[in-house]
């Protein structure tokens, strides 16, 4: 396909690539465009299965939970609920892992749970000189050893923890001891997180005897197994995706590595394309962009690796310029001034938007970094317990909040006021209604009307939740003893909502949102210079860039340092980006 093709060659020609991905036999790499209708062509791909009962069936598998129920609501739109039942499988890869690979070779008692985190259960490291919850600390595993070897990711310790770790008179290596017979315990309890079924699944396909009892089942059931986002894979998915290959399993593997922005999650571009080319013939690409204009096709190539043509927009045919915002950057978010005009930069942005016609709520504005962005709610990852709470609160006094952010927030107020009720109980919230009989629509009702009761957020609010506590009405079971469950020290309170009405978020939380306006911000000085000389290949900053920009439907705005706007003008101007700075 042309960059220069006309709409309807454009079209006809996406189309043609995507009816090619539909049909093209397993094993099969597909790499795909932002925009270029993945989802679409994986359920199309489904919905061309037999309606007549098949004796083997088609995982589609995702990484997020969006992406699966998006492609499970496709196939019963379609008249096919069929296709989201045995002996098929729509899941996300954790779940899939799990459902096939781990627990059939778990014991039945206790009853063994896949954790989203280890942030649903209270789970203390305890016994050293303070006191951390156990998902503070991510857990990487080395696949390329046997056995696979793990240890503690200190390298993407949050800001907090970091802090904490720093003041303590423990090694690391006492911590990460601690940390793992910790995680072994809960593991003994039955409680398991996407980390432990990684290590397991990878285990069990090298593990003679136990591949004996997972892999027949798994190869009788399963025709052809897809991988969505498959640049998300760490090198420990890729390590048993290598073995279900090898053991015969279909594989049809689309992605984009020029979207490959989870490095701390072990996501590595030149392991996918090493493992890719064992899947056999070239790759399908996907290079009809049904989302972005023009213009910000030819932008997004800048930020990625091997000079390629921009990508072909399919049905986005305006040529609005990327706009380039000189700015007066501040420490926290809620400062950053539009330099030419003075005004916050969030509302600069809004104004210009709206002259070509585009909506407060049709408009984003996001960021590498969380401190960076304005007027942000978001729950920060890995927040002390006293920190989740106000985040809670704030969402339940918050008009319009999603109801995700809400179910989120009950579950906090649960796991707060549980650690309380019921202090020498160390399984989750569902074995402890389990255990005392308490239906969890109580039980959420409860929760989510102490949460609605506490007063704002403050300083001294830790001390006001604890006598809330203590005078609340207690479920039946609750055995409150004496200060355990008290949640210490000071909130850091969640900024409200901005009223300008446009929606704000991280890159890394972007996946497989879009917007008809983007404006990414870019205060890091130097960020001109990594854009004009880095390597995309190896630079995980660009490409999270790429993710940020590739959101853009129809306008694409920077925001960049006022000293560094000239000379990200001329970069662009000579890569032929159209571009107006205001």
């Amino acid at each position: 396909m042309s960059g220069h093709a006309s709409p309807e060659g454009a079209r006809a020609g996406a189309e043609a690539q995507q009816r090619a991905a539909v049909a093209v036999p397993a094993p099969a790499w597909v790499p795909a465009c932002p925009g270029a209708g993945k989802t679409q062509v994986i359920t199309e791909r489904h919905l061309s299965a037999p309606v007549q009962p098949l004796r083997q069936g088609r995982a589609l598998i995702s990484f997020t939970r969006v992406a699966r129920d998006q492609m499970a609501r496709r196939c019963r739109l379609a008249g096919r609920a069929d296709l989201v039942q045995a002996p098929h499988f729509i899941g996300t890869l954790d779940s899939f892992l799990w459902e096939f690979l781990v627990r059939p070779l778990r014991p039945a008692q206790p009853a063994p749970r896949l954790l989203e985190s280890w942030a649903g259960v209270k789970a203390p490291v305890q016994g050293l000189d303070r006191e951390l919850g156990l998902h503070r600390f991510p857990l990487t595993v080395d696949p390329s050893v046997k056995p696979a070897r793990e240890r503690v990711a200190w390298d993407d310790l949050d800001r907090d923890t970091r802090i904490a770790l720093d003041g303590s008179e423990c090694s690391r290596s006492t911590w990460q001891r601690k940390i793992l017979e910790t995680r072994n315990s809960w593991c003994k309890q039955g409680y398991y997180t996407g980390h432990e079924t990684r290590l397991l699944a990878l285990w069990a396909l090298r593990d003679p005897l136990a591949s004996g009892q997972v892999l027949p089942p798994l190869l009788s059931r399963f025709a052809e197994v897809v991988v969505d986002e498959a640049q998300d894979c760490s090198a420990a998915d890729l390590a048993i995706l290598k073995r279900l290959h090898e053991a015969g399993l279909p594989l049809v593997l689309v992605g984009d590595p020029d979207q490959s922005i989870y490095a701390w999650r072990g996501a590595d571009p030149q392991a996918l394309h090493a493992f890719t080319a064992r899947l056999g013939p070239a790759p399908l690409r996907l290079t009809g962009n049904w989302r972005s204009s023009p213009v910000i096709c030819r932008l997004a190539a800048t930020l990625r690796a091997g000079n390629r043509a921009p990508d072909v927009s399919v049905q986005q045919h305006e040529a609005i310029p990327v706009l380039l915002l000189p700015t007066r950057f501040a420490a926290t978010g809620s400062r950053h001034q539009h330099a030419l005009t003075g005004t916050g930069i969030v509302e600069a942005f809004r104004g210009l938007a709206q002259d070509y016609g585009i909506p407060p709520d049709d408009c984003l504005v996001t960021a590498y970094r969380y401190a960076t962005l304005p007027g942000i709610t978001r729950e920060r990852p890995n927040a002390n317990a006293i920190t989740s709470l106000a985040w809670a609160h704030t969402v339940t006094h918050t008009p319009g909040a999603p109801p995700s952010d809400l179910t989120r927030a009950c579950a906090v107020a649960v796991r707060a006021l549980f650690g309380y009720w019921f202090p020498d109980e160390t399984g989750g919230p569902d074995r402890i209604c389990a255990t005392h009989r308490l239906p969890l629509s109580q039980v959420n009702r409860t929760a989510f009307a102490f949460l609605h009761s506490l007063p704002t957020p403050n300083k001294d609010w830790g001390s006001q939740v604890w006598q809330a506590m203590k005078v609340w009405p207690p479920l039946p079971g609750a055995a409150p003893n004496g200060t355990r469950g008290r949640l210490a020290g000071r909130p850091t309170i969640a900024r409200p909502t901005p009223a300008s009405g446009i929606r704000t978020n991280t890159i890394h939380q972007l996946k497989g949102d879009e917007a008809d306006g983007v404006l990414l911000l870019l205060p890091e000085p130097g960020s001109v210079r990594r854009w004009a000389t880095g390597d995309p290949t190896t630079d995980e900053t660009l490409r999270v860039w790429y993710v940020a920009v590739t959101r853009a439907r129809r306008l694409a705005a920077l925001a960049v340092p006022e000293d560094e706007a000239d000379s990200l003008q001329s970069l662009l101007i000579g890569r032929h980006v159209p571009i107006r700075v205001v």
